[in-house]
């Protein structure tokens, strides 16, 4: 017979592990989080045996289906970006009616068991937030995973940005859209509803020309021709970006929501890095309680060419006849120009780098460079290879079919590049001569290819390796090297801060880079 007593012992055995006093705070943490997940999908895999051992298939199916997905081949991290809209939660338990007192009682303990490791990773969470130094990419991901188990957290769905919305929850951006009766649609995005009957016969808006008061309605084919020149470009606007594109409407509509679910992820995994600028919003929420939503901020400027050659004609006034050899390009401003610069990309289906790649390299300058405050970098002696390692670390970015993002694996043709260089051939740079550089010497025509593959690799080994236990020391010298405070007197160096010798870093980034 099947007893409520199960409840009882799952909820007792998922208790957070007693604290080692030898291992960093941001280390504890991870292990707790990570000791939580794991005695949750015990608890859950041993229920599921309890139910096959009885014959109720359908039963073990839906447990299983609630155990946590494995982490990724290869040491990526598997990251999940957040619905615009959550609707309001169905009635009943686990939204599923009970068939009977021992339906019920399983049901009972699969909710029990993931609400209790909620409430874990609630409080570790709080910790990680209000800890000295504080580890805001750990609470988000923390609070990340306790919505996985309780869609309808209120705490943790206003810590991480939603606004509630007819007893369910959305974006600020979404939120402000439905208010406006704006409808989501599957290919083009926010529009006004009265779009709607146009968009099914494949019409889309013509420019507009002085005096328009309607909108002038013609083909798709129509349309994206006469916003092919430059100067007459499609105009959209994102949650956080606005674009520009001479490519057809419905290319730079998916290219948007490219951007937003990148913005998500590089915002939650460098949220240490950008916290310091005052620029987090997580930062700014957990330190006012009766915050809701975001504060407005200018979008980040996007320009995006339906051909290269147009894309090397505008710029190469301003940039020089180099910019014929880039795949895009982002400069941060400079001292008057304001706190938005465009980045600039072009179409480039054929590219030895895909275009994601590229988008998500250039972007993830972007967005370090405006989003975490003023910026002293050239005042650093060397250290510059960071800030390139951290934009090819974001070319690993890949969707899976389930909708999930997979970032840090060992993908993408600079890591074939490294794998052949740095143990083939044995080109490897020791770390300890590679931090020393300054752009000049890393950029030198001679081994810049060598020195982007070496620092993709070290980034990804940094985030990624042994457990993900350099990361916050890791990105903790990423702080300072932005911040320009890595000088010859000034500044510890990576090898203080992970506290190991260059040459064991080096050992276990060639060892990463083989068994990978």
């Amino acid at each position: 017979m099947v007893t409520l007593v199960w409840v009882v012992g799952a909820v007792l055995v998922l208790q957070v592990p007693p604290p080692n006093s030898g291992a960093s705070p941001a280390t504890e943490l991870r292990r707790e989080a990570r000791a939580l997940r794991e005695q949750e999908t015990g608890q859950l895999k041993a229920l599921a045996e309890r139910l096959r051992a009885r014959g109720d298939s359908a039963a073990v199916a839906e447990v299983l289906a609630r155990v946590e997905p494995a982490r990724p081949a290869g040491g990526a991290t598997r990251f999940v970006p957040l619905p615009e809209v959550v609707p309001a939660p169905a009635k009943g338990l686990a939204n599923v009616p009970a068939r009977g007192p021992i339906d019920a009682a399983w049901r009972t303990e699969l909710q029990a068991t993931r609400s209790a490791t909620a409430r874990g990773l609630f409080a570790l969470a709080e910790r990680a937030a209000t800890t000295t130094p504080k580890h805001y990419a750990l609470a988000d991901e923390c609070l990340r995973a306790v919505l996985d188990r309780e869609p309808d957290h209120p705490e943790a769905r206003r810590l991480l940005g939603h606004v509630p919305l007819d007893g369910g929850w959305a974006t600020p951006f979404a939120a402000r859209n439905l208010r406006r009766k704006m409808v989501n649609h599957p290919t083009f995005g926010w529009v006004d509803p009265t779009w709607l009957p146009h968009l099914e016969r494949g019409e889309l808006p013509a420019p507009p020309v002085p005096g328009q008061r309607q909108v002038r309605w013609l083909s798709a084919a129509q349309a994206d021709a006469l916003h092919r020149p430059w100067e007459s470009a499609w105009r959209i606007e994102t949650e956080h970006f606005l674009i520009r594109a001479n490519v057809p409407f419905s290319e730079a509509i998916a290219f948007g929501r490219q951007l937003e679910t990148f913005h998500e992820l590089f915002t939650a995994l460098l949220a240490d890095v950008i916290a310091p600028g005052n620029r987090l919003p997580l930062a700014h929420r957990i330190q006012d309680k009766a915050m809701v939503g975001e504060r407005p901020i200018d979008p980040h400027l996007i320009s995006y060419f339906a051909t290269k050659q147009e894309y090397v004609n505008f710029l190469e006034p301003t940039e020089g006849p180099g910019i014929d050899q880039s795949l895009g390009i982002y400069i941060p401003p400079k001292p008057g120009q304001g706190k938005r610069v465009p980045a600039y990309f072009f179409r480039d289906p054929d590219g030895a780098i895909a275009a994601t790649a590229t988008l998500f390299h250039e972007v993830s300058h972007q967005l370090l460079f405006e989003l975490a405050g003023p910026n002293a970098f050239d005042r650093n002696v060397g250290n510059y290879w960071v800030f390139e390692g951290l934009g090819t670390y974001f070319e690993t970015v890949v969707t899976v079919p389930d909708g999930s993002l997979r970032v840090g694996g060992l993908v993408g043709p600079r890591i074939d590049v490294a794998k052949l260089r740095l143990i083939k051939q044995r080109e490897f740079v020791p770390t300890e001569r590679l931090v020393r550089l300054g752009r000049n010497e890393f950029n030198r025509d001679d081994l810049v290819h060598l020195h982007y593959a070496e620092a993709m690799a070290l980034t990804i080994f940094l985030m990624q390796a042994e457990d993900e236990s350099y990361r916050e020391p890791f990105l903790d010298y990423v702080k300072d090297a932005y911040r320009g405070r890595l000088r010859r007197d000034t500044g510890r160096s990576l090898a203080e801060r992970l506290d190991i010798p260059y040459k064991t870093l080096d050992a276990q980034l060639l060892e990463f880079l083989r068994g990978g």
